[in-house]
């Protein structure tokens, strides 16, 4: 008898180990919040995007750090006044970096102290993205978001899954408009349990599977050029935590996912982290490697090779090259010279995607 109640009682310690949790509001940032975090070599973590379903083992124990950074969410007001009274009172957020991807980081005006400002809303319940401010050539500039950005609808629990679409218009001071819009197709596709170096003993879990198809345009009375982003967010919940255990970020070329980033809770460093925002934060759509503007040479090219300069450690990388109407006309892999001659004249778009980071630059074809 004794023997099988010692059985019963491990059986039972087991099911709650791996039980199915549900994550809701509660679980989310609030303001004041501080939150921890490591950046993690994205070679060897141990990160599968295809390990996901019921009653999952995530073993994260041996991430690699690389460096350690802080998140902390202030009211709008606490950053500058303006913010609150534009984006809303109870909107709050955190720098997430001093550029902005993609065409925002080719514009000839200065966009920095970039912050994303997120609410909790009801009916329904969700976590979402309210607000946006920077300076735009110096000047403190809040913004809401003409279709707010929907990050989670709770309850959160395996198999729900939701689709919703954003559109953030930043208007560029006597140039034009840079409108960032698409959609969020969002899945819990697991749950189980969780281990990392900071979660040392494993912890009930579910993963959120979200893709991000968004398209950035430049849009003034005579152009509009745009660029496509795909990327997929996987986030690994735990109750009570108002940070992902896990968040690996990847970007999409086609069917494949390139991972580009993976960040996890952690304690407080010993050591000093990195406060700059200089791309280093945890913003929900800015890459925390690499933002790379490219120099691209010759350039004007005159229907010829042109040659991009890229780091000596981007082994692994795709080539996309773009025309003005944010059409894909060109893509390589693992190759800086980049041959034009079978291109139209005028100015195109090139992006480069690797597991260490991503970068843009714009070149002009000319000639017969």
């Amino acid at each position: 008898m004794k023997k099988l109640l010692i059985l019963a009682l491990v059986c039972f310690a087991s099911v709650r180990l791996s039980a199915q949790i549900t994550i809701t509001a509660a679980d989310m940032p609030v303001a004041d919040d501080t939150l921890y975090y490591s950046t993690a070599n994205p070679i060897g973590s141990g990160f599968n995007a295809g390990d996901s379903g019921a009653s999952a083992i995530w073993d994260f124990s041996t991430l690699s750090k690389i460096i350690s950074g802080t998140d902390t969410y202030q009211k709008a007001a606490k950053v500058n006044i303006l913010y609150a009274a534009l984006i809303g009172p109870t909107a709050y957020g955190y720098k997430i970096g001093d550029s902005i991807p993609g065409i925002g980081a080719m514009l000839p005006i200065s966009i920095n102290d970039i912050y994303n400002f997120y609410n909790k809303k009801n009916a329904p319940s969700r976590f979402i993205t309210e607000g946006f401010a920077a300076k735009i050539a110096g000047v403190p500039t809040p913004l809401q978001y003409a279709d707010e950005d929907e990050i989670y609808y709770f309850p959160l629990q395996y198999g729900d899954s939701s689709k919703s679409t954003f559109l953030l218009n930043i208007p560029i001071p006597t140039i034009g408009t840079l409108r960032m819009k698409g959609t969020r197709t969002t899945k819990v596709d697991g749950w189980g349990t969780i281990t990392t170096p900071y979660f040392t003993t494993p912890v009930n879990c579910i993963r959120v599977r979200s893709e991000i198809d968004e398209i950035d345009s430049f849009i003034t009375n005579f152009i509009k050029t745009g660029i496509p982003r795909k990327t997929v967010e996987y986030k690994y919940l735990v109750k009570g935590e108002h940070f992902p255990a896990v968040w690996v970020t990847a970007n999409i070329i086609g069917n494949t996912e390139t991972v580009s980033s993976i960040r996890f809770k952690d304690s407080m460093p010993s050591q000093p982290v990195d406060t700059t925002g200089n791309g280093h934060n945890t913003g929900l759509n800015v890459n925390p490697y690499s933002n790379l503007n490219l120099n691209i040479y010759p350039n004007p090219a005159d229907k010829e090779m042109v040659t991009i300069d890229i780091p000596q450690n981007w082994n692994e990388y795709v080539v996309s090259v773009y025309d003005a109407q944010g059409r894909l006309v060109l893509t390589q892999q693992n190759s800086n010279h980049v041959d034009l001659r079978t291109l139209q004249s005028g100015y195109f778009i090139v992006q480069i995607i690797s597991n260490s980071g991503f970068g843009y630059g714009t070149v002009l074809n000319q000639g017969e």
